[in-house]
């Protein structure tokens, strides 16, 4: 998402990172790898379960990007490789603002 950020803010897009982690440690990670978003701390799982997302063991089983219309969840990617998931996610408003 690092990487798309500029398009995905150009699309007005907000872009979040979760995890289960603690915040001092989540800031540590964005300060870490330069992330120009918010990271949210869901250290008890309750906003994956909401999503449907698996935790196990205090972590997501997986990367998954989550698109948000309206307030609906119009679209997710579940397949998650940080090289490839700002462009899946491009491709998904493109398909989402076609309709």
């Amino acid at each position: 998402m690092r990487d798309a950020f500029e398009k995905l803010a150009g699309k007005k897009v907000t872009v979040f990172g979760m995890s289960t982690d603690k915040p001092e440690t989540q800031k540590k990670f964005k300060d870490k790898n330069k992330l120009p978003y918010d990271l949210i701390s869901d250290s008890g799982g309750e906003i994956a379960k909401a999503l449907g997302i698996s935790v196990r063991g205090g972590m997501f089983t997986a990367r998954r990007a989550l698109l948000f219309k309206g307030g609906k969840l119009v679209w997710r990617g579940d397949r998650g490789a940080t090289s490839t998931q700002g462009a899946e996610l491009l491709k998904a408003i493109a398909a989402v603002e076609g309709e």
